[in-house]
């Protein structure tokens, strides 16, 4: 009677299992399960793709739906309840946070890796290095005779390039931003420099770095990337002058986690500034944030 009645029980217990809602993937995500809403900027499309497409590989159960966006929209589209998960160069503002905080997150930002602001010029143009003080010339109108001609162009209003340009050079004030004009998208950009000796193009590097990528090649073909002298010796714009920091015009990129629970947002950022994350970004050209190790094992003859 007993082992009838604990059979009875058993058999009870799976059929309720059985009959048991399956677990939603966009309210019930974990780190690795589910679908999340990311925001990223446009410019890093090519190393965010990358990251997803490995990512999902690897935890099958997982949906990253992107949207790719310019800097100043994104900075919009953050703030609503469904975005948990930002990748962009930009750390929140006063309004970010406060917007945040009224509904009681506490954002987490993590570290990914250093992104430079590519300059670049036509193959005719005479010169190949140029300096901080003659960027801020010519974008600020008033370029010495020699530079006067050049016109500053960005891919897309709303870049992430012309504000790290205006922090850097202006101290954050865009209306010295008088001698710059933006063009629908980096194809445009790069069409138009290739095509005028006068133009300069300022350009994500994440968009060129990877010369094992025919698309990134194909990008270089027709422009030149100049040195950047800051306060010493103009720098070449590599992986490896972003990682020590001596190339001047540089930004950070970062995710910005802003769900409440530790769930498929929290497992991406992981990933991203993980091992194998930021082994991707050092194949791709970027300076990783966190340098993954490399072991080495010596054999004695």
């Amino acid at each position: 009677m007993m082992i009838r009645r604990a059979s009875f029980f058993i058999l009870s217990a799976l059929l309720a299992a059985c009959h048991a809602p399956a677990p939603d993937p966009q309210k019930d995500d974990t780190q690795t399960f589910g679908e999340v809403l990311m925001l990223a900027d446009e410019d890093f499309r090519d190393i965010v793709e990358d990251q997803r497409r490995t990512f999902e590989a690897i935890y099958e159960r997982t949906q990253l739906r992107i949207r790719y966006l310019p800097e100043r929209e994104l900075t919009t589209a953050m703030l609503s309840d469904s975005v948990r998960l930002v990748f962009a160069g930009f750390l929140p503002g006063a309004e970010q946070v406060r917007w945040f905080k009224s509904r009681g997150m506490s954002p987490h930002v993590e570290a990914i890796a250093t992104d430079g602001i590519a300059v670049l010029v036509n193959p005719a143009a005479p010169f190949d290095t140029i300096s901080l003080a003659q960027l801020r010339a010519i974008l600020g109108g008033n370029a010495a005779e020699s530079l006067a001609a050049y016109k500053a162009i960005f891919n897309g209003s709303g870049s992430g390039a012309a504000r790290t340009l205006v922090d850097s050079l202006f101290h954050g004030d865009a209306g010295m931003l008088k001698n710059a004009s933006a063009v629908a998208n980096t194809e445009e950009l790069l069409a138009r420099v290739a095509s005028d000796p006068t133009a300069i193009g300022f350009f994500s590097y994440s968009l060129l770095c990877d010369l094992d990528d025919p698309t990134h090649r194909a990008r270089r073909s027709g422009v030149e990337l100049l040195a950047v002298a800051g306060s010493g010796p103009a720098v070449a714009l590599t992986q490896s002058n972003l990682a020590d920091g001596s190339y001047p015009l540089r930004r950070s990129i970062r995710m910005l986690v802003v769900e409440t629970k530790s769930g498929l947002g929290t497992g991406f950022a992981s990933f991203a500034a993980g091992h194998k994350g930021q082994r991707i970004l050092l194949k791709r050209g970027l300076a990783p944030a966190h340098i993954p190790t490399r072991e080495v094992e010596l054999i004695a003859p």
